[in-house]
């Protein structure tokens, strides 16, 4: 609890000095650090989203690095094959909104026409 009451006074201090904290984008966010997006706001490190340690975001960046080359992610499903991230991290990165409005599976329901 101390740690956290810690980081939020940090916070607490950017917000009070102007700077803002931008969404992560996860073709852009750093593994381990925090990275200046412009004069006022920084984006969070991938292994600050939660469950994600630092070798697994390591992991994770360098992956997405190279599935870049093949064109966009079709699905969570596509994402998780050309990655190797876990079936249970992806659900997170998804309701954290790291993976855009991308569909759960490539498979195509008939109501999706409509």
């Amino acid at each position: 609890e101390l740690d956290a009451i810690r980081d939020m006074r940090l916070v607490q201090e950017m917000y009070a000095r102007g700077y803002d904290f931008a969404p992560i984008d996860i073709n852009k966010a750093d593994p381990k650090y925090f990275r200046q997006v412009d004069d006022k706001r920084i984006m969070p490190p991938l292994s600050s989203v939660e469950g994600m340690g630092g070798k697994a975001a390591d992991a994770l960046a360098h992956a997405i690095a190279e599935a870049a080359a093949d064109g966009p992610f079709l699905s969570v499903d596509d994402f998780c094959i050309r990655t190797g991230c876990s079936k249970n991290m992806a659900p997170k990165l998804k309701s954290l909104g790291l993976l855009g409005d991308i569909p759960d599976s490539n498979q195509l329901s008939i109501f999706d026409f409509y």
